[in-house]
């Protein structure tokens, strides 16, 4: 085991991070990373890896947990960044400054300070590879007024390090999942935002995406079979952008109703 490469996940506890774990354990050293440490060792205790806590928004202590890891398990060679927070849709009369500030402190400032830490390393040693967990609302507008520009910054941001990095062996790139089923969004649905029958017809695949979906992307990235893969933005979406010009239609099921008829 001791062989073997050293993966970050940060936001491991959550679904699609929980699922990244699971997936990477077959080849990687998987150290979970989360604010709820509780939740980090679970994780954790199910893939033999081990677990640390962190709260991204506190910016101070990122770099003295990364050298923790660094210190205990050694270098590392892959981060996976999934840690955010998606609030219920917001508009200007709800998104006063202070959400905007924590959503961006979370989301972009997070994400920018945890793969500095880890990409300055990495780039000293010449070699990694770090994927960011994006989203289809950083490419275009929806309802989430402050949580598509945070999820936009980090699309911009995997392009920049992807350069900045890349003379020095790291590769960077992003994920942008469309409609995922984890907690948080099974807990919209419970909260009536959100309706997984609707979400399902805007797909092509008519169904929305399990974690374990974006996870395998993720650990294709993360492995030598990507190596020539760098600023980009992969979107796994079960089609979802494919049938956007299909609404002006009627939608999906609409059209290929009648069709058939």
């Amino acid at each position: 085991m001791a062989s073997r490469k050293n993966v970050v996940v940060v936001g491991g506890a959550g679904g699609i991070g929980a699922a990244c774990c699971a997936a990477l354990a077959s080849h990687w050293n998987p150290i979970v990373v989360d604010r709820d440490l509780a939740a980090a060792e679970r994780v954790a205790t199910e893939v033999a890896g081990r677990a640390y806590p962190l709260d991204v928004s506190e910016i101070d202590v990122i770099d003295s947990c990364i050298a923790a890891i660094e210190r205990d398990c050694g270098p590392i060679d892959g981060l996976v960044f999934a840690a955010g927070v998606i609030p219920p849709a917001q508009g200007p009369q709800q998104a006063d400054l202070p959400v905007w500030d924590r959503i961006m402190d979370i989301n972009a400032r997070g994400a920018y300070a945890v793969c500095r830490s880890i990409g300055l390393r990495m780039a000293a040693r010449g070699h990694g590879s770090i994927v960011m967990l994006s989203s289809l609302a950083g490419m275009m507008p929806t309802p989430h007024l402050v949580y598509g520009p945070s999820k936009a910054a980090m699309i911009n941001l995997a392009g920049s390090l992807a350069v900045y990095f890349g003379r020095q062996g790291v590769r960077v790139n992003a994920v942008s999942p469309g409609p995922v089923c984890t907690p948080v969004i099974e807990a919209s649905y419970a909260r009536g935002e959100r309706d997984p029958a609707v979400m399902a017809q805007q797909t092509a695949l008519g169904r929305v995406i399990k974690p374990a979906e974006l996870a395998g992307p993720i650990a294709f990235l993360l492995s030598d079979a990507a190596s020539a893969i760098t600023g980009a933005n992969i979107v796994v979406d079960a089609g979802a952008t494919a049938t956007m010009g299909w609404n002006l239609f009627g939608g999906v099921e609409h059209v290929l109703a009648g069709l058939s008829a």
